[in-house]
């Protein structure tokens, strides 16, 4: 009965599809784990993201004091695609104070030294358990050109 009902709030238009660029159609499969041979997991998601940063943007967070600034840029894009797919039923935005919660504090999980590392972190992990089909209804596309 939810499939039919999802199906039908889709097909009348309640419901809409999430676009997402192909950036941000990557940049979820990297965290979702679909890139594991092309960028491995390297044990913190600031550093297996580098590769796929230089692909798309074509500069290197290594060089020329950019680590900052790559830091920034990568904290923002996925703060973006998060908001965008975002599925919090929890009545109270419970994400995002995980997210705030990961940038004021180490945690068990969460032990970067640096804050903005740590928020990186939690916004990967809620955007790698995020949810893409709902009762049979894709949510949004992972489908690359």
């Amino acid at each position: 009965m939810k499939t039919i009902k999802a199906k039908l709030l889709r097909f009348i238009g309640i419901t809409k599809l999430i676009q997402l660029t192909e950036y941000e159609k990557k940049w979820i499969k990297l965290c979702k784990g679909h890139f594991k041979e092309q960028y491995p997991y390297k044990g913190d998601w600031t550093e297996t993201a580098k590769p796929l940063f230089v692909e798309i943007y074509g500069w290197d967070p290594d060089e020329d004091n950019n680590y900052n600034d790559y830091l920034v840029c990568i904290f923002n894009k996925l703060l973006d695609i998060h908001l965008k797919i975002q599925n919090d039923r929890s009545m109270h935005n419970s994400q995002l104070l995980d997210i705030f919660d990961a940038a004021f504090g180490k945690s068990f999980t969460i032990d970067q030294e640096l804050s903005i590392k740590r928020t990186i972190h939690a916004l990967c992990g809620l955007i790698q358990n995020n949810i893409v089909r709902e009762n049979n209804v894709f949510r949004y596309h992972l489908h690359l050109k």
